[in-house]
């Protein structure tokens, strides 16, 4: 039955709401309106208990509903009536909380399928407890047959039965934090959730605004097995496993939370600054973290190594960004020495989270090392993702025999022009930093399993001293250098059409740390046994 008479709901204290619902009464069968403010979470809930499944669908579609949870915080959800009886029969905890008694703000006495809720909390618990079990009943089911697929080494099906349970365990979670299920993506399903459970976010890697590292990863093995092709990406299992675990607790917590809400009414933003107190006490490096956030957008700050050499400190940052990567970083580092003066040095490192990620195959060891919580001393939020590390991770040196040749062969170019006859010296400053730069990407990978792009020489530099500080033992060939030194080089990174004007006094400096860093590589890499089977011509 519709009424035509002016309705005013005073507990909304909402006027855009009284007038949209005042309309909706007018054209549709609504039953009833469910409304409870939530003042302990960030959204209270308003039910509308209506006739049609049809209407309730198109309903649910309306773009008002979604702009009255963006500006007012408040869920609305359409539920048609027989799904909501038939939840409120299987016990379903979001209904028993969201449509009680107590909670009605509208209920037209014209039909007779209204919902009634006035059992006791001995009455309900059966029912709750029946629901709980039935979700761990189906859980285990998914997670046995997994079980059986890594003991089988299944790769693909492991990862598509993986995708599965936590698409069964993100149902469960939608439905007891939104009120249903949204049939979208992995992906899609877990960005809207973090409105809900923010802490959703710590536990996947972005690689866009609705996409992840671990749902790329279900959907490239799903490619792989329609196209009858097998997927080895076993190190990532416990990954996964961790991820779908901690979506799992999500949902314990949730059928927690509930509960004790629906026992209690039965018997009766900011972002965080990490800082630990004695880093914070550091004028200089709290002016660092202040002009690094001017300058980019900054998720987190590592400060992952410190060392005092005479008068001078050296930081070293680890950066992960929201976007970008090295190269922007070295306006901030030049900054940053300009501000604070010679005495303080800054290496700073910046990736993307997941950047990061994406190339834990070939660098873990090294991230693993510097990102941990004793040395974060920013974070712009408490639910940024943790990192999926892979178990059983064996650091590897891909590629480095390319790198200590690219290094050697130009030694080797360096020395052709400085002994020739003529002393034609042209272009012998680029070489001479070309060396420089590939030295010190080359022994930072071998000490680190770490390749730094795009920094400038003097954090290179630096980067070498963290990996093993008796690379000092050479600090005074570059402080003896007739300029100064890393000025020099990074002059050198930029071709000019010129005539370069060198004599031996200037180039004699330059084949004696050519001479010492490239017997330190050889030392290293050869003597050391890290290449084992390079052979030399």
């Amino acid at each position: 039955m519709k009424t035509k008479e002016k309705l005013l709901f005073p507990k909304l204290e909402n006027e855009f709401l009284d007038n949209l619902l005042g309309q909706l009464v007018n054209k549709h069968n609504v039953i009833q309106m469910f409304f409870t403010k939530n003042p302990s979470s960030k959204f209270s809930y308003l039910i509308i208990h209506i006739e049609s499944s049809i209407d309730a669908k198109q309903l649910q579609q309306n773009k008002w509903v979604s702009k009255v949870r963006r500006l007012y915080q408040i869920v609305v959800l359409f539920i048609y009536s027989t799904r909501l009886h038939h939840r409120f029969s299987l016990g379903d905890p979001f209904i028993e909380l969201y449509c009680q008694s107590s909670a009605v703000i509208y209920q037209n006495n014209g039909f007779k399928n209204s919902l009634v809720s006035g059992r006791n909390w001995e009455k309900y618990k059966k029912r709750f407890n029946t629901y709980k079990d039935r979700f761990h009943h189906d859980h285990n089911l998914y997670k046995s047959h997994i079980q059986n697929l890594i003991s089988e080494g299944s790769s693909n099906s492991i990862f598509t039965s993986y995708e599965r349970l936590i698409g069964f365990d993100l149902d469960y979670l939608e439905e007891l934090y939104c009120g249903n299920k949204s049939g979208l993506s992995l992906g899609e399903r877990i960005t809207n959730l973090i409105e809900y459970v923010p802490v959703i976010q710590k536990y996947f890697v972005r690689s866009s605004y609705s996409n992840y590292y671990l749902t790329d990863l279900f959907k490239k093995a799903k490619e792989a097995t329609d196209d009858d092709e097998l997927i080895y990406r076993d190190e990532m299992y416990e990954a996964v496993g961790i991820a779908q675990q901690k979506i799992f607790h999500l949902i314990e917590e949730r059928f927690e939370e509930l509960k004790k809400n629906v026992k209690k009414i039965r018997f009766e933003k900011h972002a965080v600054l990490c800082q630990t107190p004695d880093k914070s006490k550091d004028i200089i490096l709290s002016a660092a973290i202040e002009a690094i956030l001017n300058s980019t957008e900054v998720e987190e700050i590592y400060l992952f190594h410190q060392v005092t050499y005479g008068e001078r400190i050296s930081y070293y940052l680890m950066l992960i960004v929201t976007v970008g990567n090295n190269e922007k970083i070295k306006s901030i580092s030049e900054s940053l020495k300009y501000k604070t003066g010679d005495k303080y040095n800054f290496v700073l490192l910046s990736h993307s989270r997941y950047w990061i990620q994406k190339n834990l195959y070939q660098y873990q060891s090294f991230f693993v090392s510097i990102v941990k919580n004793e040395y974060l001393i920013y974070s712009a939020s408490k639910y940024f993702a943790e990192f999926h590390w892979e178990t059983n991770h064996d650091p590897y040196h891909a590629d480095l025999y390319f790198y200590y040749t690219s290094t050697k062969n130009t030694a080797s170019q360096f020395y052709t022009i400085v002994n020739n006859a003529e002393e034609n010296y042209q272009g012998l400053d680029t070489l001479f930093t070309l060396f420089f730069i590939s030295f010190c990407r080359t022994y930072i990978f071998v000490k680190t399993y770490y390749l730094p792009n795009d920094l400038s020489n003097q954090s290179l530099w630096q980067l070498c001293v963290y990996a093993d500080s008796d690379i000092r033992k050479y600090d005074y060939l570059l402080e003896q250098f007739w300029t100064d030194f890393f000025p020099y080089l990074d002059k050198n990174m930029r071709l000019y059409h010129k005539l370069i004007k060198l004599n031996k006094d200037e180039v004699n400096p330059m084949n004696i740390i050519i001479d010492k860093l490239m017997n330190e590589l050889d030392n290293l890499i050869i003597k050391g046994g890290v290449l084992s089977n390079f052979e030399q011509n």
